[in-house]
């Protein structure tokens, strides 16, 4: 392999790591939308959501089980930390912008 060929794998391995491990552990809320629309997470594992957006936004947590975890209001600014320790399919949604919505699948 010459080293034209093995520089470019390696800054597309390096960029594949970082690109997945951001998405997982950070969401954006910006412009009244979440900057991923889907993640995969292992359980136990946290997310951090981080409003930086110039509105208040209400995220409800809906657990595999179908429950409705109290919704958390978080200011421009704000950040809020959820663990996800149950494997199954949450979905995120703001309450104030119903066209707000996400969803994180947790795996072994």
């Amino acid at each position: 392999m010459d080293k034209i060929t093995l520089r470019a794998a390696c800054a597309g391995l390096v960029i594949g790591i970082s690109t997945a491990a951001v998405a997982a552990a950070t969401i954006s809320q910006k412009d009244k939308t979440f900057s991923e629309e889907s993640v995969t997470v292992k359980a136990g594992e946290k997310i951090k959501f981080v409003n930086d957006d110039n509105v208040t936004h209400n995220l409800t947590l809906k657990t595999p089980g179908g429950k409705m975890k109290p919704g958390v209001l978080e200011k421009p600014g704000e950040e809020t930390e959820f663990v996800f320790d149950e494997v199954g399919s949450y979905e995120v949604r703001c309450l104030i912008h119903p066209k707000m919505k996400m969803s994180i699948e947790v795996v072994k």
